[in-house]
């Protein structure tokens, strides 16, 4: 990534990034536990205490790791206690949305430290890239974060994958992001590492380390935007799948029977049918009405659908929740909550458990704060 109003180069490794497994290990037990005695982290990582000492003195001297207050742990020495630094990494996110572009700046435990929503059409993919870099290095200024710590870029992008090289079928509104090579795009602008995933695996993403991850370990998503679909976090790792395509909840319906999904669009459609002029999912994300005339109806006419896909995750991945999230606002969210009927009973008429259904807690754009996270969890911590 290049600075060019600075005259300064990002730099693609610089002894920082990336870190080796074991300090990846060190790192991510501290992110998790958010303070940790140093003689508790062999345990959780595998390593010795001789090895456990030496590499987080590492990270405490590449600013990857702060000290905090010792703790004392029957005799000897007490023990010091570390935190992840914060200012130890960044990086930017770039969702590219059916009506919006947005990027979000994030630092090494994400944090969110800036949101910007771009002016630009998200149907063309060289005028996003090129205003996604403009405002990105704009708030790299304003913020005064080091450009030797910026990790990298991570692009937000709806629709699934066709290809191993990350190239996506978009939906109609974004047709011309299809089989685009997106990495390669952002990598080559922004000169750094670049990584692109869907939409709603980063709103998961985001939710693992931001929101309900730190409740549930494994937990499905539900993505609701111009289309429908969903991310999986099991034992607090994503699951992509062996195509990267897992949780494309719209291939599970029939042609005839995906106008009946919650997929925003159709949301639009009967709303505009009823009088109500939304234009833009950004419309309807900021105006949402539940009184709007054709609201109740649409939940009425999708949740037959919704109770499926709700009953086929409780049965096939049995998680501890499931988030409702996207780009829906909140009060719709609920609304969809408050008509999933999904548990059921056994012959003795006992009702089986089942997972807790609650809204995402991310408070801006989920998949722009996942692409940001995403970024951080390949490039510092070596995870996939």
């Amino acid at each position: 990534m290049v600075v060019e109003d600075q005259n300064q180069q990002v730099s693609e490794g610089n002894g920082l990034f990336p870190i080796g497994p074991s300090s990846a290990a060190i790192l991510e037990a501290v992110r998790v536990n958010e303070l940790v005695a140093r003689a508790d982290l062999p345990e959780p990582t595998g390593l010795s205490q001789q090895s456990v000492h030496r590499l987080t003195e590492e990270l405490l001297e590449k600013g990857f790791l702060e000290r905090r207050e010792p703790v004392i742990q029957g005799r000897g020495k007490p023990s010091p206690r570390l935190a992840v630094n914060p200012s130890g990494a960044c990086s930017v996110g770039i969702s590219v949305d059916t009506n919006t572009v947005e990027t979000v700046w994030v630092d090494l435990v994400g944090n969110i430290l800036s949101q910007t929503r771009i002016d630009v059409d998200p149907n063309d993919p060289e005028a996003v890239i090129s205003a996604a870099y403009e405002t990105s290095m704009s708030k790299l200024e304003s913020l005064e974060l080091d450009p030797m710590r910026i990790a990298g870029c991570g692009v937000s992008i709806q629709g699934f994958r066709v290809s191993s090289e990350n190239r996506f079928t978009t939906p109609v509104p974004l047709s011309r992001w299809t089989e685009v090579p997106v990495e390669e795009y952002f990598s080559a602008a922004f000169k750094s590492p670049a990584y692109a995933e869907n939409n709603a695996t980063l709103g998961a993403i985001a939710e693992l380390w931001s929101g309900a991850g730190k409740t549930y370990p494994t937990f499905a998503y539900l993505s609701f935007n111009y289309g429908f679909g969903g991310g999986l976090v099991l034992e607090g790792r994503p699951y992509y799948g062996f195509n990267r395509n897992a949780a494309e909840l719209t291939a599970s319906f029939p042609q005839d029977e995906r106008e009946d999904r919650p997929a925003l669009q159709y949301l639009i459609k009967a709303l505009r049918e009823n009088g109500v002029d939304v234009p833009s999912i950004k419309a309807l994300k900021t105006n949402f009405d539940p009184e709007w005339p054709g609201v109740r109806d649409w939940i009425e006419r999708v949740t037959p659908a919704l109770n499926r896909i709700v009953r086929n995750l409780c049965a096939i991945l049995d998680p501890a929740a499931i988030v409702f999230g996207g780009e829906a606002p909140p009060a719709l969210r609920q609304m969809l909550i408050d008509a999933s009927s999904y548990r059921h009973r056994d012959h003795f008429g006992r009702a089986v458990p089942g997972p807790d259904l609650v809204q995402s807690r991310i408070p801006v754009e989920p998949s722009a704060v996942g692409a940001g996270i995403q970024t951080i969890r390949r490039r510092v911590l070596n995870q996939v």
